[in-house]
């Protein structure tokens, strides 16, 4: 909250710098799960050969590759809706940024 008599503006420029990070972080998330060398992050990937006979390294085989798809799980629910949502959120809050004049005293519901 502002302080009395403090006007609170909209600075478009670092809004944009936000609007970028997101932008960016949504590309290059999926990039993450690639390898340059044909590697992906998904349940196919393995820490021991699916033949693996040791116990304890079978149990290791399992373990990355329920966690590796966790992981994939996680990482495309959040570049395919959380991402996009809360990019979509950003650009509604811009038009209001853009149409108040002192966002200290902006209603959030209208």
């Amino acid at each position: 909250m502002a302080d009395e008599g403090t006007r609170v503006a909209f600075d478009r420029e670092q809004y944009r710098k936000v609007q970028q990070l997101v932008t960016d972080v949504e590309r290059t998330n999926d990039d993450a799960l690639y390898g340059t060398d044909g590697y992906a992050i998904s349940s196919d990937l393995r820490a021991q050969p699916a033949e693996a006979r040791w116990e304890v390294a079978v149990q290791v085989g399992n373990d990355v590759s329920a966690l590796a798809g966790q992981v994939r799980t996680f990482t495309d629910t959040f570049t395919d809706k959380t991402l996009p949502n809360f990019r979509d959120q950003l650009e509604k809050a811009e038009k209001l940024f853009e149409e108040t004049d002192d966002l200290s005293v902006a209603d959030a519901q209208a």
